[in-house]
């Protein structure tokens, strides 16, 4: 069995996670597959990969306005962004990519963690093409949008039944090939963090990486917590590093690069709250480790689209600097959080590990059969 797994770009994204945490279950459940995570864009052209990523990152952090503007005329077809560009032409090239792709690779299962590669498989499979191929739309935030493949893709991982919801409704998909799974995380964090007191002693900071924590009014508004230690995951920001180092506090504590997820999972056990951007695999991890969520700011794009999300059903709030004292003491409001935390992930309906082995059983079926119980349906292993 030949699985491909389809995020996009180099450098470590919520997408890629999200295919590691698939090719984690596909390996455990069959590990005879042959598994291989490939970033499409790259594949088209490692200039075109270079350029694109380069754009993302720049517009993120040093043009955020229009990065916005960008994001939505791209991901949305009716925006007030919206410019109407031709895109035919890119259309046709990525498309005749995909299949030179495709028949050098002979799949028999595509897994997409974005939007990019399920719109063009989605278009092929309209056409009839590649029909044998079983293609599963795998969603990493807490919305779909427009680009996302739905018509002739075989599966959908979706975060929560609203997404189910609108995939039914709004686009006639067959309810019983939509899986309420959550974003996946990998099964290191699926245990959640030993039961907290109340009162917060202990915050996990992400974000470092994307510059969160390059504000020192962040800093002094910690710094007017004396009773609160802050973990801040620099990532592969050194300069934020070096700075918080020179700090010499055993309150504000600098944490470097993590590679190892039983690292992260340690950190997550000892804190007792996150502070961080509401990127939907950080977010997802949070949740699954029952930990209050604090949003200190967003990212434009995806990141502003999830946060109104998390806001609407009260499983985060926003802190301030100016009133982070008053937030972090409300022990109502965290508990509240943590309740609502509980609520969302009783509607987790579907284990990852059942909805992938749903889609493998049917693998090249032209109608996969339906699932009547998915609690019915064991986890194999060969």
């Amino acid at each position: 069995m030949k699985v491909l797994l389809l995020p996009l770009f180099q450098f470590p994204t919520g997408h890629l996670k999200v295919a590691d945490t698939i090719e984690e279950h596909i390996q455990k459940q069959y590990p005879d597959a042959d598994i291989k995570v490939v970033d499409f864009l790259n594949y088209c052209s490692d200039k075109l990969e270079k350029l694109v990523s380069g754009i993302y990152l720049k517009g993120f952090l040093g043009a955020p306005f229009l990065y916005r503007a960008l994001y939505y005329t791209i991901m949305y077809k009716q925006h007030p962004f919206k410019m109407q560009p031709d895109l035919q032409v890119l259309s046709y090239y990525f498309e005749r990519k995909m299949q030179k792709f495709l028949e050098e690779e002979k799949p028999d299962l595509v897994f997409c963690t974005h939007s990019f590669p399920s719109g063009i498989i989605s278009s092929l499979k309209q056409k009839g093409r590649y029909k044998n191929i079983t293609a599963v739309n795998v969603y990493t935030d807490f919305f779909i949008n427009d680009i996302w493949g739905k018509q002739g893709i075989d599966y959908h991982f979706v975060p929560h039944h609203e997404a189910k919801e609108e995939l039914t409704r709004k686009h006639h998909l067959p309810g019983e090939n939509i899986f309420v799974t959550g974003i996946p995380v990998s099964t290191t964090y699926q245990f959640p963090s030993p039961h907290k007191a109340e009162q917060i002693r202990h915050v996990l900071v992400a974000g470092g990486n994307s510059g969160l924590v390059n504000s020192f009014d962040l800093i002094g508004a910690m710094q007017k917590l004396p009773h609160i230690q802050f973990g801040i995951l620099c990532g592969n920001n050194e300069e934020l590093f070096a700075e918080l180092q020179k700090l010499d506090s055993e309150q504000i504590i600098p944490i470097g690069y993590i590679h190892d997820p039983h690292e992260l999972n340690k950190l997550y056990d000892e804190a007792d709250a996150i502070m961080t951007k509401p990127g939907g695999v950080t977010i997802s991890e949070a949740l699954q480790k029952r930990l209050p969520i604090l949003i200190h700011t967003s990212l434009p794009g995806q990141e502003e689209i999830n946060m109104d999300f998390l806001l609407e059903k009260k499983l985060a709030i926003v802190i301030n600097n100016d009133q982070m004292i008053k937030q972090l003491k409300d022990e109502a409001a965290i508990l509240a959080l943590r309740k609502n935390i509980d609520a969302y992930l009783k509607e987790i309906t579907c284990p990852l590990e059942t909805a992938i082995h749903t889609a493998i059983k049917n693998k090249g079926r032209k109608s996969a059969e339906p699932v009547h119980s998915l609690k019915a349906i064991p986890t194999v292993y060969h």
